[in-house]
């Protein structure tokens, strides 16, 4: 049977999405390619390079050596049920036969298998594994765990990351966060990139951070199974579902429950009593993408002991906890002053012809000077009050020069006083004034700790922010909790930098 001839009769946007996407490294638009093109380019990538060796774990190759030498039999057809339909999805089988385009290379491919082992799989599993459970996720928090996890250099890392697995998989785009105030990159499961909306969304609800314990064979399971099958409840559920005829539309349905946390999303037209109890218990076991990869039953003990440990952070009603009007008119003379010297200079943000003294300025427009300022502060302050541009006297360039005691990054946020907010960061908490307005006025969150990007300066006798919070809305497991607590009964309270 020839892969032209078959994949031809699909329609266009599926074999787009569903081959070409996963199969094709150097893609072109959708526009700009037809449907036989598209094949001619999966036909050309898998010529090159064992690619098809590569694009198989362990367990294909291992069928397709089966496949080669033995007739399959009834009992075949569920014991390889995975194998089969991932070879089908990479246009390898048709069915159980395979494409004349692919004997040459499934060849090539068992041929490299005796030479070569496949303990790559352990890594390339593993991480598809971890992006699965969470739908996607920040492609530098994953780099992380694996140079923790695996012992990878970065660059290690970042050359397994475009092996074919990963890139079948898994797919990469950019993410504006305004957390960050900037684009990061993401990593996302491409079975789910239609969702990956709807789970941004409802991490807001569920979405807690904390330590997970990082079971590796839980990895490879979900990879495999969607779920991981050793512990008890999901075992018993996955047990008695699979005997069932309808069976991988009923996991399929289970996978979207716990990608979601939600039970309703389960088809449950032929489950008795029986095995939707069993379906209830298994999903409060299996890890949840919404929840950053806690399970149910973790949430909950987590939320049950958050009220606990909330009252342990000191929250009083803010009064007096900003600088007074004159020196906040102060503060922004100055500070825009720097901001619209760097700006001409480095030419920034070429939109904004005029920063120093001008109204109605556009916050992110702004950021990116922000960061420059921060970044190059003892240069460009000692270079700015050199040149005065904007004819400040002595006191006011004094006030400047002080800036460069700033520090920058991410803080803590961890209690309200009446006149000061607690800014927790490198076993120190600094007493920060807010500048136009009580700081527990402009923080989205009341939930302690909050995380926040900014910078501490000195200001006229206070610590202020630079006026700019980058703010993440995310929860905090109990235990970052716990460690904050931990870090503010050791630190000591800075009024000055």
């Amino acid at each position: 049977m020839k892969l032209r001839e078959e994949i031809v009769k699909k329609e266009k946007g599926l074999v787009y999405d569903v081959y070409y996407d996963s199969l094709v490294y150097e893609k072109k638009d959708y526009d700009n390619i037809t449907r036989k093109q598209m094949i001619e380019e999966i036909i050309k990538e898998y010529s090159v390079g064992h690619y098809l060796f590569h694009i198989c774990t362990e367990r294909e190759l291992k069928f397709l050596k089966y496949l080669q030498n033995h007739k399959l039999e009834p009992n075949d057809y569920l014991k390889y049920e995975w194998e089969i339909k991932e070879l089908n999805k990479k246009l390898i089988l048709n069915g159980t036969e395979i494409y004349e385009e692919q004997i040459e290379n499934v060849k090539d491919a068992l041929e490299q298998y005796k030479i070569h082992n496949k303990n790559i799989d352990e890594f390339v599993t593993f991480v598809i594994g971890m992006v699965k459970l969470n739908a996607n996720m920040l492609s530098n928090l994953l780099i992380s765990c694996m140079k923790d996890i695996f012992k990878l250099s970065e660059e290690q890392i970042n050359n397994y990351l475009s092996h074919p697995l990963i890139h079948f998989y898994c797919g990469f785009y950019d993410q504006y966060m305004d957390t960050l105030g900037t684009k990061v990159e993401m990593i996302y499961y491409r079975e789910y990139e239609d969702f990956l909306d709807d789970v941004d969304e409802l991490r807001k609800e569920f979405g807690i951070a904390g330590t997970l314990k990082i079971n590796m064979q839980d990895y490879y399971d979900i990879f495999y199974y969607d779920f991981p099958i050793n512990k008890p409840t999901i075992k018993k559920m996955y047990d008695e579902i699979n005997k069932m005829p309808k069976h991988l539309l009923i996991f399929k349905s289970i996978d979207l429950a716990r990608l979601f946390n939600d039970e309703e999303l389960v088809y449950n037209e032929v489950l008795n009593e029986k095995q939707i109890k069993l379906i209830h218990e298994a999903l409060l076991d299996i890890p949840c993408a919404v929840m950053n990869g806690f399970t149910p039953r973790e949430h909950q003990v987590e939320k049950e002991n958050e009220q606990i440990l909330s009252q342990k952070f000191t929250v009083i009603p803010q009064n007096n906890a900003k600088i007074h009007k004159n020196a906040a008119d102060l503060y922004y003379k100055l500070y825009f002053g720097l901001l619209d010297y760097i700006n001409k200079k480095e030419n920034i943000c070429p939109s904004l012809k005029k920063i120093y003294k001008q109204e109605g300025l556009n916050v992110n427009d702004l950021f990116p000077i922000d960061d420059y300022l921060w970044e190059h502060k003892d240069t460009i302050i000692d270079e700015f009050i050199k040149i005065n541009p904007n004819k400040f006297n002595e006191e006011e360039l004094e006030i400047i020069n002080e800036f460069k005691k700033s520090v920058t990054g991410m803080f803590f946020v961890v209690g309200f006083e009446r006149e000061y907010t607690m800014f927790l960061k490198d076993g120190k908490i600094y007493m920060v004034k807010g500048i136009r307005d009580n700081i527990d006025n402009v923080l989205l969150s009341r939930k302690f700790p909050i995380i926040v990007n900014t910078t501490l300066l000195m200001f006229k006798g206070n610590i202020i922010y630079n006026s700019f919070f980058k703010q993440t809305t995310i929860g905090f497991g109990n235990d970052i909790k716990e460690m904050a607590l931990k870090d503010m009964a050791k630190a000591l309270k800075y009024y000055h930098m």
